[in-house]
C-alpha cells in the first residue's frame, strides 16, 4: 500500500545542519525512501545539546523517517559505494560548496554521468553564479547580506550595526521548504518529459522572498515608504 504520493521514490541527503535536513525529511513525510549521507563521525547538527552521545533533539526534529549511511567521502573506496547509491536514486539533495562538490565527484555533471535522468537539488549560500557563489554561510549570514536582520529586526545595536530578527532560523526554514518544493516539481518534471534535471535554490534568494515588498518597486507608493524608512532610521542612530 503506498503511504504517500512521493512512495517508491529514493532521495539521497547530502546535507547537514537545517536547510537541507528539513527539505529532505519533507519529501520523506510525503512518502519517499530518504537516505542521509553522514560523516564518519557523524553530522554537526547531532552535537547541538546532545542527551546521548551523538544524540540531539535539533538533529531528530529535522532528520525523522530517514535512514543514514556513514561514509568518509574523502576516502577512495567511498567512490564505489556513493556510485552505487546515485544509480538507485531518483532526487538527490546536496548543499555543498561547488568546489567540495567537484572535488568529492558529486557534482552535477558527474552525478548525471551516473544517473542521466536524476534530479539534483543544489541548495547553497548565496547561489552558484555571482561574486559570492563560492562563499559558504549560514542563516545569520543570509539574513544579513538580504536585509533581512533590518526590515524584520528593525534594531540596531549601539554601533548601528543590525540584530537579529529574534529566534529561529528564517532564511533556513523557507529554504528547506524550496528544496522540497523544487525536488516534487523536478519528479513532476521528469514524469512529462522522461528527463532529469538539476534545480537550484539559495538562503539568500529565500530570505528575500521573506520581503517581496520591501524590494518591489512601485512608484506610486515607493515614494512615501522610502521617505518613512529614512525618517526611523536616522531617528534610531540619534
Amino acid at each position: 500500500m503506498a503511504s504517500g504520493p512521493l512512495d517508491g521514490v529514493r532521495v539521497l541527503d547530502f546535507t547537514q545542519i537545517i536547510a537541507g535536513p528539513l527539505g529532505c525529511m519533507l519529501l520523506s513525510d510525503l512518502g519517499a525512501e530518504v537516505v542521509k549521507i553522514e560523516p564518519v563521525g557523524g553530522e554537526p547538527w547531532r552535537l547541538t545539546a546532545q542527551f546521548f552521545p551523538h544524540e540531539s533533539k535539533a538533529y531528530q526534529s529535522l532528520n525523522r523517517g530517514k535512514q543514514s549511511v556513514a561514509i568518509d567521502l574523502y576516502d577512495d573506496r567511498a567512490k564505489t559505494i556513493v556510485s552505487k547509491l546515485i544509480a538507485g536514486a531518483d532526487v538527490m539533495v546536496i548543499n555543498y560548496r561547488p568546489d567540495v562538490s567537484a572535488r568529492l565527484g558529486i557534482d552535477y555533471d558527474s552525478v548525471t554521468k551516473i544517473k542521466p535522468d536524476i534530479v539534483y537539488v543544489d541548495s547553497t549560500a548565496f547561489g552558484r553564479k555571482g561574486p559570492w557563489a563560492h562563499r559558504p554561510g549560514y542563516d545569520i549570514v543570509a539574513q544579513a547580506a538580504s536585509g533581512l536582520m533590518m526590515v524584520r529586526g528593525g534594531t540596531l545595536d549601539d554601533r548601528g550595526h543590525p540584530l537579529l530578527t529574534g529566534q529561529g532560523a528564517p532564511a533556513d526554514f523557507t529554504t528547506g521548504y524550496a528544496i522540497a518544493w523544487a525536488a516534487c516539481a523536478g519528479l513532476f518534471s521528469r514524469e512529462r518529459t522522461g528527463k532529469g534535471q538539476k534545480v537550484e535554490t539559495s538562503l539568500l534568494v529565500n530570505a528575500l522572498v521573506l520581503q517581496g515588498s520591501t524590494f518591489m518597486s512601485n512608484p506610486a507608493a515607493d515614494a512615501e515608504a522610502r521617505a518613512s524608512f529614512l525618517a526611523d532610521l536616522e531617528q534610531s542612530r540619534e
